[in-house]
Formats: C-alpha cells, sequence, structure tokens
C-alpha cells in the first residue's frame, strides 16, 4: 500500500463547479429514467399507502375482534368447558381453533394458537398440541420460553425425550424469570437423567442452585445434585 496520502485542495469555485457538474449529471439522469424512476415511486406510495390503510382499517379492527372472542373461549376454558372453548366447525362456537385460523395475522389469532395447543394437551391430544404449539409465534424472550416448554412437554408425553430435552433446554435459555427457568431446569435435568446424561442433568440442578439458591425451599434440587455427584464420581 502506497505511503503518500492525495490531498485535494477544493476552493469554493471548484466545489461550486463540482455541484454543478452534479446537478446537470442528475437532470440527464432524471430525464433519460424519468418514467421508470416515476413508476418506482409511485409503486413505493402505493405500498405504503396500502400498509397504512391495512393496519388501521383490517389489522386494528380485526385484532379487537379476535380479542373480543378470545375473552369468551378463555372464560369458557376457565370454566372447565374445553370442548366449547377449543371450539371447531363442528361445535358451532368461535374457540381457539376458529380464532387461530381466522384470526392469524393478529396478535390474539397468534395466542390462539398457544390456548389451543394447552387446551388440546389438557385433553390428551399431545400431537395437535405440539401443532398449535408450533404455529405460535412471538418475538418475547420469556413467551418464547414457555412456547419451548410446552413443546417439550409435548414430546416428553409422545415418549421422544431426545426432542424433550432439546426443546427444554431452548426454554431455559431463552427464559429470564426465576420462575419459569427453576421450572424448565428442573424439567431439564430429570429429561436428561432419563437418558442417562447424567453430567448434564447435574449442570440443569446446579444452575438453580447457583442462580436461585433461596428457590429451592423443599430440598428437592439439592437432594438431586447430591445423587448425581455421587453417579457421576463428582463428590
Amino acid at each position: 500500500m502506497s505511503k503518500h496520502k492525495v490531498k485535494h485542495n477544493y476552493g469554493t469555485k471548484e466545489i461550486l463547479d463540482s455541484l454543478n457538474t452534479s446537478a446537470i449529471d442528475g437532470e440527464r439522469f432524471i430525464q433519460k429514467y424519468a418514467k421508470p424512476i416515476g413508476i418506482f415511486f409511485a409503486i413505493v406510495i402505493i405500498a405504503v399507502l396500502g400498509y397504512v390503510i391495512y393496519d388501521n382499517y383490517v389489522v386494528i379492527p380485526k385484532n379487537i375482534e379476535a380479542s373480543d372472542l378470545m375473552v369468551d373461549a378463555e372464560n369458557l376454558y376457565d370454566e372447565g368447558k374445553t370442548d366449547q372453548a377449543l371450539g371447531g366447525k363442528s361445535s358451532g362456537i368461535s374457540g381457539f381453533i376458529d380464532i387461530a385460523e381466522e384470526y392469524g395475522s393478529t396478535k390474539a389469532g397468534k395466542f390462539a394458537h398457544l390456548y389451543a395447543g394447552i387446551t388440546e394437551f389438557k385433553k390428551g391430544n399431545y400431537q395437535k398440541a405440539l401443532e398449535h404449539f408450533n404455529k405460535f409465534d412471538t418475538s418475547d424472550k420469556d413467551l418464547k420460553a414457555v412456547k419451548y416448554g410446552a413443546i417439550a412437554d409435548a414430546y416428553a408425553e409422545l415418549n421422544n425425550t431426545e426432542e424433550a430435552l432439546n426443546y427444554m433446554t431452548q426454554a431455559v435459555n431463552e427464559s429470564s424469570n426465576a420462575a419459569t427457568v427453576y421450572q424448565f431446569s428442573k424439567k431439564a435435568g430429570i429429561l436428561a437423567m432419563s437418558l442417562n446424561q447424567n453430567e448434564k442433568a447435574l449442570e440443569f440442578f446446579q444452575n438453580i442452585k447457583d442462580k436461585f439458591p433461596d428457590i429451592d425451599a423443599s430440598g428437592e434440587v439439592e437432594a438431586y445434585i447430591e445423587r448425581l455427584k455421587y453417579i457421576t464420581g463428582k463428590q
């Protein structure tokens, strides 16, 4: 690389001449490409207007509609009417499944997948629950942790312990809430033990003890740690 730096000593005249040249070149460019540029900007304007109109006159009202339906479905779920809360074409009631299908682009519609999954899980339909959990989309880390934990539980019920541990590990890593970290870490530890991955299990339980020393009032985590230390020879 050359050690010499080229210095440009532009005075006022040179700068103005440069700007004039650029302006002339710009005018020629616009004259040559006026029609394509006009079409491009028209497309951009139409797209922006379309988004604003869609967001204000379609998405927001649909989200309000979906939210209202979600309240009704949640009330049915709380009352123990899980079939009605779940909905479906045969039920004649707009439950979680219907809300998820019709309002899937809204926040309420996305949450409907999570609720539908929970309801299917409660009914023992673990494969259907898994499908809904996978469709729940969120950028919130703690909600994402809940999603992964729910997927892990479904896989565990389907006797796919390896996938269950995989997703429970993701749930632990995503969660920032002490209560959920505790629950997911404990579940991950138990899953790892069932796969004879005792060193990994020990890491999960030790993580609970190190980060949240006051959360294990029952002493359950400490008991697991002592047992796993004995098994792995890490006394």
